[in-house]
């Protein structure tokens, strides 16, 4: 999955537009950020990438780029 494809899936789980989601954008300041978008990360990531991630290791991500940086090297 490229970044912009990540971005897109992002932006769908988030309610927000992908142009929106810049990589240094910070989470805590979209209105939909909660514990439902929460989950629907947690979603993303193993649904596409077979990332298990502890659930309360997304909410300590600051930034997109902090949830990019959770699919490691498999955004290309």
């Amino acid at each position: 999955m490229t970044k912009a494809e990540f971005i897109r899936e992002l932006a769908g789980v988030l309610m927000e537009s992908p142009e929106n989601l810049e990589p240094h954008v910070e989470l805590q300041k979209l209105p939909t950020w909660d514990s439902t978008a929460v989950l629907g990360i947690i979603v993303l990531l193993e649904e596409n990438f077979g990332i298990t991630v502890n659930e309360e290791l997304i909410p300590s991500c600051k930034t997109v780029q902090d949830v990019m940086n959770l699919c490691g090297d498999k955004l290309v």
